[in-house]
């Protein structure tokens, strides 16, 4: 019997079929690759945005650690230029003086260590002496703040310094630096000095006062005891005790709570 006229279905060609799955699968595959590109273009964008932007940089720059902070101008003269005109910046990195306005009453607790319950400038203003205090914030990249605010130093009306920084140029940034965010403009200091290193029985101390609108600085404090060497003794680094009047050393976290309870 005759075949019936018409076009004959031809058996799959496997060859043909699997270049055109190829095809597909490399269309769909293009498509997720170029989706990802758009995506990372599309936050590189943002980020370049928001870092070019200078009142965002600023903000983000300010909550960075102290030594980063000191690190960001380094990365561009942009960022540079931005953190020395700044004054937020400035202040956080203690080149300029910030008031912090916060104000503690020391409270007496039987059996239990004083407490510091936040107070009114009017309220701190009528209080008594060595019952009311201005909060001060001592410099981390000049003083040993684990030491400062360690239980048994509590209330922190002193806070101590590191050794000696290793960078002594005359141009040193930490030279320029103030001691603490404090609201005097003077302290008194302590300090031990011998005329040999380790020699115990001949040592001495000196408690003195500074007062100048300027002299809370590194700078001055170091050119004393820079003197003291200079005339043969030897100062012994760990000694050293800053003391502001009428001030209470506290962390940045502190100046938004009411109270600050050792006890707890």
């Amino acid at each position: 019997m005759a075949c019936p006229t018409g076009r004959k279905r031809s058996a799959p060609d496997s060859e043909g079929s699997a270049v055109t799955t190829a095809i597909k699968r490399r269309r769909r595959t293009d498509f997720g690759n170029s989706s990802m590109i758009t995506r990372s273009q599309t936050l590189s964008a943002a980020r370049n945005a928001v870092l070019h932007t200078t009142e965002l940089l600023e903000n983000i720059l300010y909550f960075l650690p102290m030594k980063d902070l000191l690190f960001a101008q380094r990365v561009c003269t942009k960022w540079r230029e931005l953190i020395q005109r700044s004054i937020p910046l400035q202040q956080a990195l203690f080149f300029l003086p910030r008031e912090l306005g916060v104000y503690w009453k020391l409270v007496e607790e039987d059996d239990k260590l004083p407490k510091a319950v936040k107070i009114s400038k009017e309220q701190y203003m009528q209080g008594s002496s060595g019952e009311v205090f201005q909060m001060a914030i001592p410099n981390e990249m000049l003083c040993d703040t684990d030491r400062t605010f360690e239980l048994w130093n509590w209330p922190s009306r002193s806070t101590y310094l590191l050794p000696q920084p290793s960078g002594t140029r005359p141009e040193a940034s930490w030279r320029r630096m103030l001691f603490a965010q404090a609201p005097f403009r003077e302290f008194k200091f302590y300090y031990e000095h011998s005329e040999e290193p380790g020699r115990e029985s001949v040592r001495d101390c000196t408690l003195e006062m500074m007062t100048s609108p300027t002299k809370s600085r590194a700078s001055d404090l170091m050119a004393h005891f820079e003197a003291t060497e200079a005339e043969g003794r030897y100062v012994d680094w760990d000694s050293h005790e800053l003391t502001f009047p009428s001030a209470l050393y506290g962390i940045e976290e502190e100046i938004n709570v009411d109270e600050v309870d050792p006890n707890c």
